[in-house]
C-alpha cells in the first residue's frame, strides 16, 4: 500500500515552478516530477489540474492575509487606510508567487479564477468602495470623501503600478501611494483599531476561491 502523498510539498512543487517557467509550464507532469511524486499518486490528491491551482490560490491568500494582519498588528497607525494599503501593496511585492499572477501574469490568475467560479475573473490590487464605507464608519477615512472615486483612483494608480513592474525602488513607491492616501482620505485618528478590525473583518467576507464561505 502506497504512502500517503501530503500536499504542501506538491503545492510548492506548483509554485516554483509558476515562479520560475511561467503558469503555462505548470502542468501535471512537470508538479509531479518536481514533488517526487508519481502523475497517478498527483491525480489522488487533486482531481484535475484547476483544483490544484485553485488549492495553490487560497494557501496563497492566506499567507497574504497573514503577512498583511501581521505587519497591521506591529504598526501602530496600520488601521489608517494609507498603512493597509502599503501593507497590502508591500504583501503582494513580497511574496513570489503572488507577485506573478498579480503582477506578471494576471491572465493565468483569471484562469484560476474562472476554474473555481465559473466566471471571468479580473485581477484587482485597489480598494473597493464597500471597503473605504466601513473605514469611515471606523473614523478611518473623511466623510466628505467619495468612496466609488476613491476606490477607481486607487484601483487606477495600483493597475499602473502592477503594468511597469518590477520596480527597482519599490519602497519609494509604495511610500508614495501611501502618502497620497494619507493626504487626500486619511482621518488624524491616534487609535486605529477600528480600522483594523474593519480590514479584518472585510477581509474575512471575500469569499476565497473554492470556499465555501
Amino acid at each position: 500500500m502506497s504512502q500517503p502523498v501530503d500536499v504542501e510539498p506538491v503545492l510548492d512543487a506548483a509554485a516554483e515552478i509558476v515562479v520560475d517557467d511561467g503558469f503555462e509550464s505548470a502542468n501535471l507532469r512537470r508538479i509531479a516530477a518536481r514533488a517526487g511524486i508519481t502523475e497517478e499518486q498527483l491525480l489522488e490528491l487533486f482531481h484535475s489540474p484547476g483544483q490544484l491551482f485553485v488549492s495553490l490560490l487560497n494557501r496563497e491568500y492566506s499567507g497574504i492575509f497573514r503577512m498583511i494582519v501581521d505587519h497591521m498588528d506591529r504598526d501602530p497607525l496600520g488601521g489608517r487606510l494609507s498603512h493597509i494599503y502599503r501593507h497590502t501593496l508591500g504583501a503582494v511585492h513580497e511574496r513570489p508567487l503572488a507577485r506573478a499572477l498579480y503582477l506578471t501574469d494576471p491572465i493565468a490568475l483569471n484562469t484560476i479564477m474562472r476554474e473555481a467560479y465559473g466566471f471571468e475573473y479580473m485581477p484587482r490590487l485597489g480598494v473597493r468602495s464597500e471597503f473605504i464605507d466601513m473605514m469611515k464608519e471606523a473614523g478611518m477615512v473623511r466623510r466628505d470623501i467619495d468612496s466609488a472615486s476613491l476606490s477607481a483612483l486607487i484601483t487606477a494608480v495600483a493597475a499602473g503600478a502592477a503594468l511597469t513592474a518590477p520596480h527597482e525602488e519599490l519602497d519609494q513607491l509604495i511610500d508614495g501611494l501611501a502618502i497620497v492616501l494619507e493626504r487626500s482620505a486619511d482621518t488624524d485618528a491616534v487609535d486605529t483599531s477600528p480600522g483594523k478590525e474593519a480590514f479584518v473583518n472585510y477581509a474575512a467576507g471575500l469569499a476565497g476561491p473554492g470556499r465555501d464561505d
